[in-house]
């Protein structure tokens, strides 16, 4: 099993289609399919099927699929590494970050690791889903900063941040005077809720829902502190929150009675995957800075 067979079997498995897959390798058709026949004589398996939708893998190719991905992803990344390293004499650090995460971190939090460490070059993705942790999984990303849950057999993390979900109302609606409400009171309440359904979102719209409140108003990908400050000044909406609260002075936090979930967000790592100095100088850099992290 070669690497070169392995990007040749991706391709098949990305552009399901041997013409196309073939055009993008820049090699025959027969060639190509002689790459897959020799794999799976290799693992005496078939890993494509013909539908009626075109060419689709067995349960045996989405296991290679997989595998494939990491191995030749760590490949390229290490073979990347050490050519950075003997040609430019710096490291590369690929972070990904979910969208709304940012906002909880140290003031400076990312430039004075730049400016501390000039020899890294760094990389930054955003992301809105939990794609993130498909990303760290695939070694397209070295670290990143997610949302549980995690399988902690792929994955080294730690905790950096738990807050509790609490709603934020303006300053001169009428709950805001009370220290905490019930999540049935909110019936009838406009709600400003996350449009994903990321642990523990999913929950809370469950609740939401079983409690026949409505979340159909306004929906962010993220959590938009202006956006959501401006709107509950109006003293019409109400916005869960587990974020941090600086910035939002002008709004008051109440407790729910009956509900107590947690945001939490962690950094992680790929538990099986190449570390470079690069990351290690971040990781012990971040669990300095990060008070919260265990």
């Amino acid at each position: 099993m070669e690497y070169r067979q392995l990007l040749n079997f991706l391709s098949v498995c990305e552009e399901k289609h041997i013409t196309n897959a073939s055009k993008r390798r820049f090699i025959t058709q027969q060639g190509l399919s002689k790459s897959i026949k020799y794999l799976e004589d290799e693992l005496e398996v078939p890993l494509f099927e013909r539908t009626r939708h075109g060419i689709e893998l067995t349960e045996f190719g989405h296991v290679l699929e997989t595998a494939a991905r990491t191995y030749t992803n760590q490949h390229d990344y290490i073979i990347e590494t050490i050519k950075d390293m003997k040609n430019k004499h710096r490291f590369k650090l690929s972070i990904g970050i979910t969208n709304g995460m940012y906002e909880l971190f140290p003031p400076r939090f990312l430039s004075s690791f730049i400016t501390a460490h000039p020899e890294v070059s760094l990389h930054i993705r955003t992301f809105t889903d939990d794609t993130c942790q498909k990303s760290v999984l695939e070694q397209r990303l070295q670290i990143g900063f997610s949302f549980p849950p995690f399988d902690s057999h792929l994955f080294d993390t730690f905790l950096y941040q738990k807050n509790k979900i609490v709603i934020l109302a303006g300053p001169d609606h009428p709950l805001a005077k009370r220290s905490s409400v019930a999540l049935k009171e909110l019936q009838g309440e406009h709600i400003i809720a996350l449009n994903n359904n990321m642990h523990p979102q999913a929950i809370l719209n469950e609740l939401c829902t079983q409690n026949g409140i409505d979340l159909n108003n306004i929906r962010l990908n993220y959590p938009d502190k202006v956006l959501i400050g401006e709107l509950c000044t109006t003293n019409r909406f109400f916005s869960f929150w587990g974020g941090s609260l600086e910035g939002l002075n002008n709004l008051v936090a109440i407790e729910i009675e009956d509900v107590e979930l947690f945001v939490e967000f962690y950094i992680i790592v790929n538990k099986h995957a190449y570390i470079n100095k690069a990351a290690e100088q971040f990781l012990a850099y971040a669990k300095e800075r990060l008070p919260d992290s265990p």
